[in-house]
């Protein structure tokens, strides 16, 4: 049995909406699934769903938070994390963090599908603004990680020089393997291992490449490697946030799968370890 840390997934709103539990449901992530690991830590994604049709009132978006809590009561299999998807979520406020930092987020994006008050998002040439600078001091200065997925490729770049610790790009893939505008250059990658930061590989095929499988995804953690070394990749599913996932792959198990079709393909068990659980682990723990 293996261990599994992965940096995003979307549950909570999921299971909220669908109004199911997380002993066992139809979401890509449940107890009942997770009891295939030795251990298994989960970062959970909150978000409003700003500039959508999708989205949530600051109301709904703490009751799907109070229903997740209480559902986690239910069960001892998943270890849980919480980070936000979009700083709307908690009006773009750097004065808010510390209070989501005592309540268990580890992690912030900056912006979701839509600009902010913060920032771009990652089909906008809207760099960082002020508010954005001071959004990632704060968030800094209380152990919470800064994630760059959805980020705009201008806004990434003014993190880069106003940083003052490591990045995370918990859901996002290579550029280089396929051309999207949610996924990473090389000189992107480079840049947050130059922080000693991670880059979650995205399980969403449309980040993915044409019909892919996980042949798909050996290459975009080929290429991460490669360019960053083994130290700065991490799992990063987006799970019960995609649509279609690779051939192979339904849901939290089949992690199983890929740990076993990567070992069959060269990689080594401390490689797989990095992968699977100790690259975020050391992130996570040393930001806390």
């Amino acid at each position: 049995m293996i261990r599994v840390f992965d940096s995003h997934a979307d549950t909570p709103y999921e299971l909220w909406v669908r109004k199911e539990h997380i002993l066992d449901s139809s979401c890509h992530i449940d107890a009942r699934k997770a009891k295939e690991f030795a251990h298994y830590e989960q970062v959970f994604a909150f978000c409003s769903l700003a500039g959508s049709k999708w989205e949530i009132s600051k109301e709904e978006f703490l009751a799907c938070y109070r229903y997740f809590l209480e559902e986690l009561k239910t069960q001892d299999v998943i270890h849980a994390h919480f980070s936000i998807e979009g700083a709307e979520a908690i009006d773009c406020d750097p004065e808010q963090i510390a209070a989501l930092s005592r309540e268990g987020f580890v992690m912030s994006t900056l912006t979701w599908n839509s600009d902010n008050a913060l920032a771009g998002w990652h089909k906008s040439d809207k760099g960082l603004t002020d508010r954005g600078i001071a959004y990632v001091h704060s968030a800094q200065e209380n152990s919470v990680l800064i994630d760059v997925s959805h980020l705009s490729e201008k806004g990434f770049w003014d993190l880069v020089k106003v940083t003052r610790g490591p990045i995370v790009a918990s859901h996002s893939n290579c550029r280089a393997i396929w051309d999207h505008s949610r996924n990473l250059t090389d000189d992107q990658l480079r840049a947050i291992a130059e922080t000693d930061g991670v880059v979650g590989l995205n399980l969403y095929a449309a980040f993915l490449g044409e019909d892919p499988d996980f042949d798909t995804l050996r290459r975009h953690l080929d290429h991460i490697i490669e360019v960053c070394g083994p130290r700065h990749i991490c799992l990063g599913g987006d799970l019960d946030g995609c649509e279609e996932l690779p051939k192979g792959f339904r849901n939290v198990s089949d992690y199983c799968s890929l740990y076993q079709y990567l070992g069959q393909h060269g990689y080594d068990r401390p490689l797989l370890e990095q992968l699977f659980d100790s690259n975020l682990r050391r992130l996570i723990k040393g930001a806390s």
